[in-house]
């Protein structure tokens, strides 16, 4: 499965691209800014994406400029919620304060609530001193809802009418960055690892 705007790539992680993952995710300026710190062995690695590749876990490889720049991911814990958790993170760091994690995560929460809508809320969670990440979900509508126990993180939210009020100027400014090049395309054929809601749209759209 791949989905393209803006002209960024965002194609969905295979077991090829598991080690890869792991190289980034284990980097000391990746980890610190996560919830689980700990060293991903390969086999950890393997089970992890043995429990992500379904219906209800969305993983994707960021290509921008024909470079492979980061992770984008949405997930449904918790099915018929209509809540969804969502997370990216970029190890490239030239990309770093550009449009790009920005771009990447509108065309997220797009796909979220306009094209296959999926759900009501957004769901991320972001360590308490990583002003970088706040700021930016700020930006995108996100709010502070929870604090967690251990002090050292929040869980933030994005309601669909809060979207909706936020991201309309940010989509105008991505328009023109972009030049217009804003439709959506999702490249997939139908699939048992694709929610119901997705391989509907995918039938409905087929040429």
């Amino acid at each position: 499965m791949i989905v393209e705007q803006y002209g960024l790539r965002y194609i969905r992680v295979t077991e090829h691209d598991i080690e890869l993952i792991r190289y980034w995710r284990n980097k000391d300026f990746i980890r610190d800014t996560m919830q689980f710190k700990e060293y991903i062995t390969h086999e950890m690695q393997r089970q992890w994406f043995q429990k992500i590749n379904d219906k209800y876990n969305y993983y994707f490889i960021i290509e921008a400029d024909n470079q492979k720049i980061g992770l984008l991911n949405y997930k449904d814990p918790a099915p018929n919620t209509k809540s969804a958790e969502g997370g990216i993170f970029i190890w490239e760091q030239d990309y770093w304060g550009t449009p790009i994690p920005v771009l990447a995560s509108l065309t997220m929460l797009e796909c979220m609530y306009e094209v296959l809508n999926l759900g009501d809320n957004s769901v991320i969670t972001v360590a308490k001193n990583n002003q970088r990440a706040l700021t930016f979900n700020k930006i995108l509508g996100y709010e502070i809802y929870e604090e967690y126990k251990d002090n050292l993180f929040y869980k933030l939210i994005l309601t669909k009418e809060r979207y909706f009020e936020k991201t309309s100027k940010l989509k105008k400014a991505a328009a023109l960055y972009c030049k217009g090049n804003t439709q959506i395309k999702i490249i997939a054929s139908e699939s048992n690892l694709l929610s119901t809601d997705l391989n509907n749209y995918i039938r409905k759209t087929k040429p």
